[in-house]
């Protein structure tokens, strides 16, 4: 968990410092897409905010389709993912196999 948890941090930060307008073009799309189940995400972060519901959650939006044939989809994947690694503290959830099945997955979404 380690590991995985050390190459999401280098990615997040690879991401970060680069200027990629990518990451703002999928802001804009799921802040756009009317289809982004922001309602869910917000009673999520509200209420438990614990990996079992965000994981959950993540796995009912991948079931909409392939997100390697559907690019529409993967950038809303990337960008819910993201919302879940941010809303979640690492130190908290380290030890949590949901929360390490949200980074790996995170992960093979970003590559």
């Amino acid at each position: 968990i380690t590991s995985i948890m050390n190459r999401v941090r280098n990615l997040k930060n690879k991401y970060r410092s680069e200027e990629n307008i990518t990451d703002e073009f999928n802001y804009t799309k799921i802040s756009a897409d009317t289809t982004d189940n922001s309602g869910t995400v917000n009673q999520i972060m509200m209420t438990t905010n614990n990996p079992e519901d965000w994981l959950c959650f993540l796995l009912k939006l991948e079931k909409k389709g392939v997100p390697q044939m559907d690019v529409s989809l993967l950038n809303r994947l990337i960008g819910r993912y993201s919302q879940a690694v941010t809303a979640l503290p690492a130190e908290k959830y380290s030890q949590d196999e949901s929360y390490a099945r949200i980074l790996v997955r995170f992960a093979e979404l970003k590559a």
